[in-house]
């Protein structure tokens, strides 16, 4: 019989695995609208900040780089007609980044892409399996961030 801390082992390796395997398989979609996986969160970070738009330490804090890096990813997007920047209002040296009509249905498309891309990974396996495996991992990810466990030197 495998002891706990093997099994602890084991789960996250397979945790790690299967994270790996959903970026690689959403890379192929962000891919095949030419997008990168970093240029696909920076342009989810834009859709999440609502109607006025994000400020560059938004999409900078979303993508966990500077914030230069996130002006020079703004730049990029906006040269591929995604996104716009536009003055702040509430700030008069700042900027506010919106996505474009068409940075709008790349991403949406690219999301549907991924869900389908999910969809067929999940082929064939019980739903009942899948429930179960959503529960551990939440229950997993609960107790993390609870610091229920404790480091030992």
């Amino acid at each position: 019989m495998t002891d706990r801390s093997e099994l602890a082992l084991q789960l996250t390796d397979a945790i790690t695995a299967a994270r790996a395997a959903v970026e690689h398989a959403g890379d192929r979609a962000f891919r095949s609208y030419g997008l990168s996986h970093r240029a696909h969160a920076a342009l989810n970070a834009v859709d999440g900040s609502g109607p006025d738009g994000a400020r560059p330490k938004d999409v900078a804090a979303a993508l966990g780089v500077s914030r230069a890096a996130a002006t020079t990813f703004i730049q990029r997007l906006e040269l591929k007609g995604l996104v716009e920047t536009t003055p702040d209002a509430e700030d008069d040296r700042g900027v506010r980044v919106t996505l474009t009509r068409q940075g709008l249905e790349v991403l949406l498309r690219v999301g549907q892409l991924e869900r389908r891309l999910a969809a067929r990974a999940i082929e064939g396996l019980p739903a009942s399996g899948i429930a179960r495996a959503v529960h551990v991992l939440e229950g997993f990810k609960r107790r993390l961030e609870e610091r229920q466990i404790g480091v030992v030197r």
